[in-house]
């Protein structure tokens, strides 16, 4: 059953709240950043709502919201071409930003996340992804050297993504005064966890005058990548593990990042949590079942395997957590459905694929024909 939702745009309905960001830049760029909230099947005397925000989004992931505020930003300054390193979905969404808006994008990815790329989105003309046969990090090197080289600026920076995620607060706020109630938990599965800070951030900052109890916070991570986990929950790290989602993938974090996760669990008392493969995949099939049941449908490759992942271990993490007596009987439970119901695509078949050595003048020479 649907509780709540915002149709068209979250972010346009709440940008008063986004700081320095030109308003008409924003509708220009926004396309489609919606959210609804459906009720779930109660799991152990727990009541399990879950905040939807890939099947009103134009890509299909929450990216959307932040893909949209620093394409804004980026537009309102001037910029004609931009440059972002992406698992896939930030790629996406930024690409669909930027044509909108006439920006020329040039998104570097791992090969690991081809299948994440959509290609009608890599076909426009003012797009161009890049293959880079190499690790995040050292992608992420190559991303600062190109654009510090041509000077363009990578996007989303820090700032943008904190402040798309933040206006999560203000619509969970308005949609717990419309329901009637709110949660005791926030649920979602984490990499950088832009997501959860960011709306923690929000929480902080919406009706400061006031005070709101916050939703104990339950981040999960995959058993493959859990440095938020190993950090605050005392899990010890599998690196031999299989990866199932290649989205949750951020191994390096930097020390501001796990400070305040830190104090998100503190201030909340909650906590991260690994999520074993098989437990996991024990999960699976009845978090989508659940879903379905309620009209998400998550969509799935030829080959039967859910397209995305990250969405699915948050509420896969929630009913292990329920299992656990992590969330106890009586309590309501929002796990956050991230992504997972976008657009099946045809396999993307990439124009440039380089070696990392290869990489910077390639991306140097695109950025700066563009420019």
């Amino acid at each position: 059953m649907e509780l709540y939702r915002e149709d068209q745009s979250v972010v346009l309905r709440y940008a008063e709240h986004l700081s320095g960001i030109d308003s008409a830049a924003l509708r220009r760029a926004s396309l489609r950043e919606g959210a609804r909230i459906l009720r779930l099947p109660s799991f152990h005397q727990v009541d399990i709502d879950v905040l939807d925000l890939s099947t009103l989004s134009t890509t299909g992931t929450f990216k959307d919201w932040v893909a949209c505020v620093a394409v804004a930003r980026a537009l309102a300054a001037g910029h004609r071409t931009a440059a972002a390193q992406s698992s896939g979905n930030t790629a996406n969404a930024l690409a669909a930003y930027a044509s909108r808006t006439g920006i020329r994008l040039v998104a570097l990815y791992p090969p690991a996340s081809r299948r994440r790329i959509h290609p009608r989105l890599a076909r426009h003309p003012r797009v161009d992804f890049v293959e880079v046969q190499a690790p995040e990090k050292q992608i992420k090197e190559i991303l600062h050297a190109a654009t510090c080289a041509v000077g363009v600026p990578a996007l989303p920076g820090a700032h943008d993504q904190f402040e798309g995620n933040k206006l999560r607060a203000y619509f969970l706020r308005d949609a717990a005064r419309a329901i009637g109630h709110g949660w005791d938990w926030h649920v979602q599965a984490v990499s950088s966890a832009y997501g959860p800070l960011g709306f923690y951030r929000g929480v902080a900052e919406a009706d400061p005058a006031v005070p709101r109890v916050a939703p104990r916070f339950l981040g999960v991570q995959q058993e493959a990548v859990t440095p938020y986990a190993c950090a605050l929950d005392g899990a010890i790290a599998a690196p031999e593990a299989a990866m199932l989602e290649p989205t949750l993938f951020r191994q390096s974090l930097s020390s501001d990042l796990i400070d305040e996760m830190r104090q998100v669990c503190t201030r909340t008392n909650g906590t991260v949590r690994c999520l074993p493969n098989r437990h996991y995949l024990k999960w699976e099939p009845h978090a989508i079942a659940m879903l379905s049941d309620v009209g998400i449908m998550v969509t799935h490759t030829p080959d039967g395997q859910p397209q995305e992942r990250a969405g699915l271990y948050s509420l896969a993490g929630a009913l292990e957590a329920i299992s656990d007596g992590v969330i106890p009987a009586g309590n309501r439970v929002l796990p956050v459905y991230t992504g997972g119901s976008g657009p099946v695509t045809d396999p993307y078949i990439p124009e440039h694929v380089v070696t990392a050595q290869d990489a910077t003048p390639l991306v140097e020479r695109i950025l700066a024909d563009a420019a």
